[in-house]
């Protein structure tokens, strides 16, 4: 029965002419007429009272045995679009307010403050044992209630903890931290048992054209995502060539993120590939759809995919790549844990298709990157549009991983990008929340290569994953240039701040920055070669160069210490290193 319902439950996604070709709901041939391509999302309307809205989720996606501490996330906002009405004045008085968490009949009792801090937002991380809960491949269901003792109001939401059993094949458990988003990893091929944040920083390729694992390891790289070299439903990869890959890939420890785009929707070929690949030491996550909301796949088809892996290998992460704007994004992304953007500005006419000989908007014409302006600030636009979209729909946050372009001189594209924009679109994806860069595709330009692997060493290795994945993106403001983006992560007394200038020509009026501590002093500048002073949490800086990006470590003084330090350093990236656009 459950085959069947896979296998026959997929739907439409949408009631297109038939004949006619559409991308992301668009058609875009000459001999085809304009239609309205529908399915996009809309903000929920308003409601004329205050709401409560609580979510609860477990802390990481999944826990095993040898674990010790397990949690929930506990999030309550103040919403006029999600939630029930609540009685504002009444509760400001908590005093009776009860919340309590129960996993199947395993109860955790908890009095929290949800009306203090309602009126922005609250979270708070409820830690439980697992010492009564027996590991098992289904889920555990979780509801939270919250009461009164006035019984005036109660609340409900659920959540499922996965809790699984140690593997037994030798294969590798990935999690997903859905506090900060980033992916936590056990290195077995060092036999270690220690969860690593990781950072993904890589490139799609196909077997042919698969660089040598330790190479790419020696490089700075961290993971490398394999794309099928045949394009038929029934085909996947050439599984002699791909066997003898993956196999250096676990000695060396090179993570997979092993692509079924063309054969997702073949259930029988996914039960196949997962069982052939489930137990591999390298596979970090899978991937079901690339852009299937371009390609108007059926709107269930990933979260069927999803369903039948998470049955199948519930230890590791699935993800979906998204390429429209806004179609039929919350049926798309429900199919995965992680999300993927491939927005593509460089070289690119957004109004006119070179390609088709057509014009581009808003229901009509396809160009190559989707309702998009050809500027790298489409990249940071559509990451925010897609967390947007997760609140819209009332789900808890999934992470979000960029797609730089790093190829071009083709099809829309007229030229390929230059190493300098290669590092503006990747730190700009970070600074709006990735949590991941896989980049298309390998092999790219000299240029961009010997770019990426100076920045794959700060970014894959030493502090950075920490803060990263460690800490909530905050949002910074630039006064005195208008066209910079700029984000930090706090951890401890330490944040790392990373500066886009995202303009081409160079300036020269005075830069600053607000933090949000009395900062002191500059650690360390793990990018860049412009100089930037520090004063008592506001950085500052006299003229820059166009695309110019820096990434330093800003600390609190102790007692003893000057409160004002500069830095200057070509470090990794410096300005002799770049050509084209300015450089960094």
């Amino acid at each position: 029965m459950f085959w069947l319902l896979l296998v026959f439950g997929l739907t439409a996604a949408f009631n297109k002419p038939p004949g006619v070709s559409i991308w992301c709901g668009k058609a875009y041939l000459p001999t085809d007429k304009s239609f309205a391509p529908g399915g996009a999302l809309q903000k929920p309307p308003a409601s004329t009272r205050p709401l409560l809205n609580i979510q609860v989720r477990p802390r990481m996606s999944l826990y095993i045995p040898t674990d010790v501490n397990a949690s929930f996330i506990v999030e309550s906002q103040f919403s006029y679009t999600h939630g029930i009405a609540w009685d504002y004045a009444e509760a400001q008085d908590d005093s009776d307010l009860k919340l309590e968490i129960s996993i199947e009949g395993e109860s955790l009792h908890l009095h929290h403050s949800v009306a203090g801090g309602v009126t922005s937002e609250s979270l708070q991380e409820v830690p439980f044992s697992l010492k009564n809960l027996i590991p098992r491949l289904i889920p555990y269901g979780v509801t939270l209630t919250v009461t009164r003792a006035s019984a005036r109001w109660v609340y409900n939401a659920t959540t499922l903890l996965y809790y699984l059993p140690a593997r037994l094949d030798g294969g590798t458990t990935t999690k997903v931290d859905s506090l900060y988003g980033g992916l936590l990893v056990q290195n077995i091929t060092n036999r270690t048992t220690t969860w690593t944040p990781l950072l993904p920083y890589s490139y799609y390729t196909t077997l042919a054209n698969a660089p040598n694992p330790q190479a790419f390891i020696n490089q700075g790289y961290n993971i490398i995502h394999l794309v099928p070299d045949a394009t038929t439903l029934t085909q996947t990869f050439n599984l002699t060539a791909l066997n003898t890959f993956l196999n250096a890939c676990d000695q060396v420890g090179l993570w997979v993120m092993y692509d079924m785009r063309y054969t997702y929707q073949n259930l029988i070929s996914v039960t196949a590939q997962v069982a052939l690949l489930q137990a591999r030491k390298s596979l970090l996550l899978w991937y079901t759809g690339d852009e299937p909301d371009g390609h108007g796949d059926p709107l269930n088809a990933t979260s069927i995919g999803y369903a039948l892996i998470k049955m199948l290998d519930p230890w590791h992460p699935v993800s979906v790549l998204l390429n429209c704007y806004n179609f039929y994004y919350g049926n798309y992304s429900a199919g995965a844990d992680i999300i993927l953007s491939d927005v593509y500005p460089i070289g690119v006419n957004t109004t006119w298709s070179v390609v088709y000989n057509t014009p581009c908007n808003k229901t009509y014409g396809r160009c190559g990157c989707d309702d998009c302006d050809g500027v790298v600030e489409d990249i940071s636009t559509r990451l925010d549009r897609f967390e947007k979209y997760q609140t819209w729909i009332g789900s808890v946050p999934k992470p979000l991983w960029g797609v730089p372009q790093a190829f071009g001189k083709q099809t829309f594209y007229n030229r390929t990008p230059t190493a300098a924009e290669e590092v503006t679109m990747t730190m700009l994806s970070l600074n709006h929340n990735a949590k991941g860069i896989v980049m298309w595709a390998w092999p790219t330009t000299p240029q961009i290569s010997t770019m990426t692997k100076q920045l794959s060493v700060v970014l894959a290795h030493g502090a950075v994953p920490g803060f990263m994945l460690g800490a909530r993106t905050v949002t910074l403001k630039a006064v005195g240039q208008t066209e910079m983006d700029v984000a930090g992560w706090r951890v401890g007394k330490q944040m790392l701040v990373s500066i886009l200038s995202l303009q081409t020509p160079n300036w020269t009026n005075t830069v600053t920055i607000q933090l949000p501590a009395a900062f002191t002093f500059i650690t360390q500048v793990l990018w860049g070669a412009g100089q930037w002073n520090l004063t008592n949490g506001t950085l500052s800086k006299v003229g820059g160069v166009g695309l110019d990006t820096d990434l330093i470590i800003v600390q609190l003084a102790a007692k003893n210490e000057t409160s004002t330090s500069t830095r200057s350093s070509a470090g990794v990236g410096g300005i002799e290193d770049h050509h084209d656009g300015g450089g960094l």
